[in-house]
């Protein structure tokens, strides 16, 4: 005799749905905290905003159901680097922990004369349809290999070798990795990251390149060395300190400094032939005994705006266009100082031969003496005054 149990049916689990209205269902926080004290925890770690606190009462959690890793801090005593794309770039990670790639590319060969050719990237050289056949889907590796080292205090040192006119330099950023399961733990490893590769020596052995870029993520803090008389285009950087300098024989494009440029160590920059243009976001300070030397003209030739740079029509960009009668024509610029110009005794700024578009200076000028201009050319000094400088705060000889 068989007999029969009877099926007992089961209510499913009750599953986490949204309401129609796309709301989520109530849920409790559980804590071990009370309201008290999560409350004024909080309060206190906005009136204090070190990662440091944070991380010492775990507010937000250090490692919240992530998989077992060592959770100690590793200290970084010396920049590291590894070799990428048989030494086209390298990879660093600095003393703070931030990750920069630094790497060669080739520039433009013609400046973009439209919208069209610099969309269009390096290679295009038409606005017709034909451009989207002639240019390539991949790109060749670019001429010439580069090194990086650590340097004492934390510095990087690069070294250039094999470039042409047409390499350029580039140091960029490299964001975190987002690794699974980490997504709720508080990264505070990153809290205190500079994201500023303080670099220590640029060397390009073959005396030929056409740009190095670090203009939001590098400082300069050593020795730029290009040999020979060939034309860099641009030298950029966040800002230039003391102990940096800048020694090339042929005529530099543009040079962009996001911050500013402070010397007082002695060095120098000196730019063999001309310069074109000179961007600084910041002061001008020389003293003890450091100088900025151009070999020939200041402003020969007006420079286009590149990258995130201002180029020589940057007084022409907020004048309005439209609803005016104005005929007023802002000039071209051979350097554009939102800061001012200090000049200590036994330092100097000189202009080899003649200022051919005249420096723009926000601020003041300190030193005026020591600013040199010859008279001959036709934005001298006259009476002492640099007449090659407009809308200057005061002028202090």
């Amino acid at each position: 005799m068989f007999h029969f149990r009877r099926k007992v049916r089961r209510t499913p689990p009750r599953a986490f749905r949204p309401g129609i209205e796309g709301g989520l269902e109530e849920r409790v926080v559980m804590s071990t905290m009370s309201l008290r004290q999560y409350v004024g925890t909080s309060v206190a770690l906005l009136r204090n905003p070190s990662a440091r606190l944070a991380r010492n009462v775990n507010l937000p959690p250090f490692a919240k159901d992530a998989p077992r890793w060592n959770r100690e801090f590793r200290t970084i005593h010396a920049a590291v680097t590894q070799t990428l794309r048989g030494g086209k770039a390298v990879n660093v990670v600095t003393v703070d922990g931030t990750r920069y790639r630094v790497q060669l590319g080739y520039i433009a060969n013609t400046i973009a004369t439209s919208q069209n050719d610099q969309a269009g990237g390096t290679y295009t050289q038409t606005t017709t349809s034909a451009a989207s056949i002639i240019q390539p889907s991949s790109y060749p590796q670019p001429v010439g290999v580069v090194r990086a080292y650590a340097m004492p205090d934390g510095k990087v040192g690069i070294i250039v070798d094999g470039s042409t006119a047409n390499t350029e330099l580039t140091i960029n950023p490299l964001p975190a990795a987002q690794r699974k399961g980490y997504a709720h733990s508080y990264a505070y490893g990153q809290a205190n990251q500079g994201h500023l590769m303080n670099v220590g020596q640029i060397t390009v052995n073959s005396g030929q390149i056409g740009t190095i870029e670090g203009f939001h993520s590098a400082d300069l803090s050593g020795p730029i060395t290009i040999g020979g008389t060939s034309t860099v285009d641009r030298i950029a950087f966040n800002s230039i300190q003391p102990g940096a300098s800048i020694n090339m024989g042929g005529t530099l494009n543009t040079l962009d400094v996001l911050q500013g440029i402070n010397l007082n160590t002695g060095s120098s920059l000196s730019i063999g032939r001309d310069l074109n243009l000179l961007n600084v976001g910041g002061d001008i300070n020389l003293s003890n005994g450091s100088q900025f030397l151009i070999g020939r003209d200041l402003g020969a030739i007006l420079q286009p705006p590149k990258g995130t740079g201002s180029g020589s029509n940057v007084l022409s960009l907020n004048q309005s266009l439209v609803g005016t009668t104005s005929t007023v024509q802002e000039p071209s610029v051979g350097a554009f100082i939102q800061g001012g110009i200090n000049i200590g005794p036994g330092s100097a700024f000189v202009i080899g031969r003649q200022v051919d578009t005249p420096m723009y200076v926000i601020g003041n000028v300190t030193g005026a003496s020591r600013l040199v201009i010859p008279a001959t050319g036709p934005n001298a000094i006259i009476n002492n005054v640099p007449t090659a400088i407009i809308n200057i705060g005061s002028v202090t000889q």
